[in-house]
């Protein structure tokens, strides 16, 4: 099983959005997926319950956790067989965020290609350095084929001893939309580009983690 943790020390990035959509690409990618929501603003229980209420699959698990039950609720997760777990973070929340790094395998740190996103930066790459974490971060353009500013981005990034996720990943009104609706873009508009581009970042992220099945190894 491994662990990925939603981070930044701002809230607004998109972690909710990010983490989501990346659950439901793995549990349609099948394996078995599960979201632990740290942020007290509960995005992810809140879409959980829609989706409950629109009687839609089970998978990807969703539930709210507190910090302190990170460990205890990992073990319980791996015992069931899952695959990965996804954990998403409150922006200044110390206690949740430091209890996620020490738990992941991999940090994403979403943020837009923006002077104000970026300069927030620094202070989650000292945290990372310091827990010796791997991370990225996950670069989400305004508009495709922005080609310009997301490379002045990177470069900023690079500068401050981060690394930028080698993907393509825009904002589009579908993931409002889906969230919305309790889903997923791959469920809401599985073909249409949002789909397309979070399972592009799915196949990167599995590859990256090295990820198998927990069902399909036992």
């Amino acid at each position: 099983m491994k662990v990925v943790a939603f981070t930044s020390d701002k809230g607004g990035m998109g972690k909710s959005t990010a983490a989501i959509n990346l659950a439901c690409a793995a549990a349609e990618d099948r394996y078995e997926a599960a979201l632990l929501d740290l942020d007290p603003q509960a995005s992810v229980g809140r879409w959980a319950r829609l989706r409950r209420k629109a009687g839609l699959a089970a998978r990807p698990l969703a539930e709210t956790c507190v910090p302190i039950d990170i460990e205890d609720r990992l073990g319980e997760l791996r015992a069931a067989g899952a695959d990965l777990v996804l954990l998403d973070t409150a922006g200044r929340d110390n206690n949740a965020i430091t209890s996620a790094i020490a738990a992941a395998d991999l940090v994403l740190i979403p943020c837009h290609p923006t002077d104000l996103e970026l300069s927030t930066l620094g202070p989650t790459f000292a945290r990372l350095r310091a827990e010796g974490r791997a991370h990225y971060v996950l670069l989400i353009d305004w508009s495709a084929g922005a080609q310009r500013r997301r490379l002045d981005a990177a470069a900023a990034i690079e500068r401050a001893g981060g690394r930028v996720a080698p993907v393509v990943y825009t904002h589009r009104a579908d993931y409002r939309v889906a969230l919305e609706l309790g889903q997923g873009v791959t469920e809401y508009q599985p073909w249409q580009s949002a789909a397309q581009e979070i399972r592009g970042v799915w196949g990167w992220l599995r590859d990256e983690l090295a990820l198998s099945r927990a069902a399909a190894a036992a």
